[in-house]
């Protein structure tokens, strides 16, 4: 019996690789979260769209709360079962009428997880729209295993070293609409990307990539991970440490380090 979704949204989330229209936060609460980042912004002077990338939820304490909202969680164990962990996280964030995008990819191509097991939640702190370059998937292509890319960039691509898949049919895509509050989750081979910001308003998603602690990195170097439920034995991702409060030098230390191995392609430069 799963805790949170229903048996249906399960099912869709095996058949197509995706659900969606999860209610996580009020939108009331989604607005204070994007008022407390804008805040900080401008209090640090830093972006928070290039600064809390790779592994964001380790620097700020409300980034690590909304990690371990129960909800967001519930949902993430009633697909992929008891024991969790938190490999990545950080923002999609394109202001008005902002070019970025993100071309068709799947997210197994970067950490080449064996089993190919993971998935990404996304809470919209914003409404996203198709006006306003939200998140777009192709059903049912987590089930076709690794497709070939090529490696592309380009200035307003919004993922670095990005593995663009050949040969994607975009009129099977479908837009995933959220109200601000509201979270899609999508599997790891699911093929998925955006289009550009084309409205007045701007796009925020927090998105956090999860694991089950036994999938194996098919790329080298040091892998750790916040535990979100359950247990991680530790073998293959060491402990992350919950942060007191923003910046703790506790979490700081476990940031820099994570930041060392393959998670170091969004750190900030």
């Amino acid at each position: 019996m799963p805790k949170l979704l229903s048996e249906q949204q399960v099912a869709r989330f095996r058949d197509d690789g995706f659900v969606s229209g999860i209610g996580v936060l009020s939108p009331g609460e989604a607005a204070d979260i994007l008022q407390a980042l804008e805040d900080w912004e401008r209090r640090s002077g830093k972006v928070a769209r290039e600064f809390l990338r790779g592994k964001a939820h380790l620097l700020l304490k409300i980034l690590s709360d909304l990690t371990h909202h129960p909800r967001m969680v519930d949902a993430i164990e009633d697909v992929m079962g008891p024991d969790l962990l938190c490999i990545e996280s950080g923002f999609f964030w394109k202001k008005a009428r902002d070019p970025s995008y993100v071309t068709w990819h799947q997210d197994n191509s970067y950490l080449k997880l064996d089993p190919p097991v993971s998935l990404v939640t996304w809470v919209a702190l914003t409404d996203s729209r198709a006006d306003n370059g939200a998140l777009r998937v192709i059903p049912g292509t987590h089930k076709l295993g690794a497709l070939p890319f090529d490696m592309v960039d380009g200035e307003n691509n919004m993922l670095r070293f990005s593995r663009e898949v050949r040969g994607i049919d975009s009129a099977k895509a479908v837009t995933v609409e959220l109200e601000p509050g509201e979270m899609s989750m999508h599997f790891n081979g699911v093929v998925h990307g955006s289009e550009p910001n084309t409205s007045d308003r701007s796009r925020v998603g927090w998105t956090v990539v999860c694991a089950p602690p036994h999938v194996r990195p098919g790329v080298e170097g040091f892998m750790s991970g916040t535990l979100l439920r359950g247990r991680n034995d530790g073998r293959i991702f060491a402990d992350e440490p919950i942060p007191r409060f923003d910046f703790d030098p506790v979490a700081v230390e476990a940031y820099d380090r994570a930041m060392e191995g393959p998670t170091k392609i969004y750190k900030a430069k």
